[in-house]
C-alpha cells in the first residue's frame, strides 16, 4: 500500500495563517458585540433617567399646586369668642390686608356688659400690624379707654379659628382677654328660638310666672354687645336686658332694651346692618311716687299702644299709637 505524502512546509504555514486571521475576527465581532450591548443598555438607561426626571419634575409640580398660600382674604369679617359663664365677650374685625400689614378692630365686652372697650364705627381701627407668615400675625392695639401700646400674636390655627394672645399689656384700662381662640361670627348668630312672638302684652310679661325663658326669652348686653351699644348712646346707661322681637321677614331688627335705676324704663329700637333706624320710649315706672306708670302692647301689624295704668284701680288708658313701617321707621299714627 502507498503512502499519501507529506504536505509542504509552505503549505502549513499558510494553514496555520488562515486560521489565525480567522481567530482575529471572531474575537473582534465578539467585542464589537459587546459594545454594541453596552451603548444600546447606556441608551436605555439614559431614557429611564430622563423618565424619571420628567416623573419628578411632574410630582413636584402637583405638590406646588396643592401647597398654594393661605388666601388671607378668607378671614375677612368677624370672628368671635365668648366665656363659659357668658359674662365676657371678644369679637375681632379684620378689616383689610395690605401688602405684609393686617388691619383691624375689637370689641370687648366685661361683666356682662357693665365695661363696653368697644367703638362701633365702621372707619375705627385699633389693631395694627405685620404678617409674620400666611398664618401668624404680630400686632399692636389700643383699648378704647385710652390704653395704649399693647402687643399681641394672632395665629390661624389648623382647624381654621383664630388665636388671640396678648404677649404685652397696654399701658392704663383695656377688657381684650388675655388668650382665646375666636370662631367666625356666623357660626354664633342669634338663635331663633330666643325671638319673643307677638302679641306682646308687657304687663303680662312681668307678671309671668311658668315657662317664662321660653315665652320670653331674653338677652344680656354681654350676649348681643352692638345693640348694647347703640343703646347706651341712646340714653347713657347700660341696658339690664334685652329681648327680641319676631317682626316677620322684615330686614331689620327689632328689640326691647330695659334699663333699671331709679326708674325701670323700656324703649323700643329697630336696628339694621348694627346701626340704628329709630327708637321710641315705650314704658316708664318710677313706683308708688307716681299714680299711674307707663306700659305697653305690641301687636302682629307692629302697632305699639301706650298704656297708662293706675297703680289701685288698674285702670288702662291709651296713650299714644305708634307703627312700625317696612323701613323699620317709628311713625304716630293716634
Amino acid at each position: 500500500m502507498k503512502r499519501k505524502a507529506p504536505a509542504s512546509k509552505s503549505f502549513r504555514l499558510l494553514l496555520a495563517g488562515g486560521i489565525l486571521q480567522i481567530e482575529i475576527m471572531r474575537k473582534k465581532i465578539i467585542v464589537i458585540l459587546v459594545i454594541a450591548k453596552i451603548f444600546t443598555s447606556c441608551h436605555n438607561n439614559k431614557n429611564e433617567v430622563a423618565k424619571d426626571k420628567t416623573t419628578i419634575q411632574s410630582i413636584d409640580s402637583v405638590v406646588s399646586k396643592s401647597a398654594k398660600k393661605y388666601d388671607l382674604k378668607s378671614i375677612l369679617g368677624k370672628w368671635t369668642w365668648q366665656s363659659e359663664d357668658k359674662s365676657q365677650q371678644f369679637t375681632i374685625d379684620f378689616i383689610k390686608f395690605s401688602n405684609d400689614s393686617v388691619y383691624a378692630k375689637y370689641c370687648a365686652v366685661y361683666n356682662n356688659g357693665a365695661k363696653l372697650d368697644c367703638d362701633f364705627d365702621d372707619a375705627t381701627i385699633n389693631i395694627r400690624g405685620t404678617v409674620e407668615n400666611e398664618k401668624k400675625f404680630k400686632v399692636k392695639f389700643n383699648s378704647f379707654f385710652n390704653a395704649k401700646n399693647g402687643s399681641a400674636e394672632i395665629v390661624i390655627t389648623d382647624d381654621n379659628q383664630v388665636k388671640w394672645k396678648i404677649t404685652n399689656s397696654p399701658k392704663g384700662e383695656f377688657y381684650a382677654p388675655s388668650e382665646c381662640v375666636l370662631k367666625p361670627k356666623e357660626l354664633l348668630k342669634v338663635s331663633d328660638n330666643k325671638i319673643v312672638k307677638l302679641p306682646l302684652d308687657f304687663e303680662k310679661l312681668k307678671n309671668c310666672s311658668q315657662n317664662c325663658n321660653q315665652i320670653y326669652p331674653k338677652y344680656t348686653s354681654a350676649d348681643l354687645p352692638n345693640v348694647s351699644k347703640i343703646a347706651m348712646e341712646i340714653t347713657q346707661y347700660e341696658p339690664e336686658v334685652i329681648y327680641m322681637l319676631d317682626n316677620g321677614t322684615l330686614d331689620f331688627q327689632t328689640y326691647i332694651v330695659q334699663y333699671s335705676g331709679d326708674a325701670i324704663s323700656q324703649t323700643l329700637i329697630n336696628v339694621k346692618n348694627e346701626k340704628l333706624i329709630s327708637s321710641e320710649d315705650i314704658g316708664y315706672e318710677l313706683g308708688g311716687e307716681d299714680e299711674s306708670f307707663q306700659s305697653f302692647v305690641i301687636n302682629e301689624k307692629l302697632e305699639i299702644n301706650i298704656i297708662d295704668i293706675n297703680y289701685k284701680t288698674k285702670l288702662r288708658k291709651v296713650l299714644n299709637t305708634f307703627k312700625i313701617n317696612s323701613e323699620g321707621k317709628i311713625i304716630k299714627i293716634k
